[in-house]
């Protein structure tokens, strides 16, 4: 199994990458506002801080009520060479979150991405940062090339991959401490004993159905790039369970921590 493209659009729309806003509206448009600052609520709609001063606030103090923006989100791979996940646009119409949902909101954005300047939405500083949501009328998710109008209710009913957040931290872990057993496992799955016996195998991408590997990661070699994905018995639940369903792989042979009696 691997993750559907309503999971995916939700883990990159999720807020751990800088978004780009573009607006409808030709007397709020001109240049696209990049690197904003944007999380989700449950439902994967975008929230979006707009600190005053800001280029994303004062182009929305041009207007008299919503406006219609797009936001996109690009995938960032882990490790040089990984494939990406593509890219996620959301279009709809952008409401400052009434002053009654806006606790709700800072709640939801920072369990989404923690920013400093949540402490400043609703404060008694005056309107220093205002939270705003985008209703999405149209979300697309581009991979590889091709582009997928996603379903809304699909979209609303997945949830972002728990791993996506920490993926960079583990797959160094995974080539740092544990190449060797993993190399031994792959072995015996690929029933070839003096496989990797010029490089070794890297993981390059991790989500809860499994690991992506390239098999053949040395720069120097004429051998085009060979991708292979180990799926889990299961989807895992975030990095504790994953650290149990990866035992058995990396310690196939004998226990962890035992000698080679």
């Amino acid at each position: 199994m691997r993750p559907s493209a309503a999971e995916t659009a939700r883990t990159l729309a999720r807020g751990r990458l800088p978004g780009l806003v573009r607006f409808d509206d030709g007397h709020l448009g001109g240049l696209p506002v990049a690197g904003i600052r944007h999380a989700a609520d449950r439902l994967g709609r975008p929230l979006l801080l707009a600190p005053a001063g800001e280029e994303l606030a004062t182009r929305l103090a041009r207007s008299d009520g919503p406006v219609r923006l797009s936001l996109t989100v690009d995938d960032v791979p882990p490790r040089l060479g990984a494939p990406s996940l593509g890219r996620v646009r959301i279009v709809g119409t952008l409401h400052q979150v009434p002053a009654r949902e806006t606790r709700s909101a800072v709640l939801e954005y920072a369990a989404s991405s923690a920013d400093a300047d949540l402490f400043d939405v609703g404060s008694d500083t005056g309107d220093r940062v205002a939270i705003h949501r985008l209703e999405p009328s149209r979300i697309t998710l581009n991979r590889g090339g091709a582009t997928e109008i996603l379903d809304p209710v699909a979209y609303a009913a997945a949830e972002p991959d728990p791993l996506h957040e920490c993926e960079q931290d583990l797959l160094h872990d995974l080539a740092d401490h544990h190449l060797p057993q993993l190399e031994d496992y792959l072995r015996r799955l690929l029933d070839d004993p003096a496989a990797f016996a010029h490089c070794s195998p890297q993981a390059m991408r991790l989500d809860r159905y499994g690991i992506v590997l390239d098999l053949n990661p040395d720069p120097d070699s004429a051998e085009r790039r060979r991708w292979m994905r180990l799926e889990f018995a299961r989807p895992v639940a975030g990095q504790h369970d994953l650290a149990h369903l990866l035992h058995p792989i990396l310690c196939a042979r004998r226990r962890c921590g035992d000698g080679d009696d």
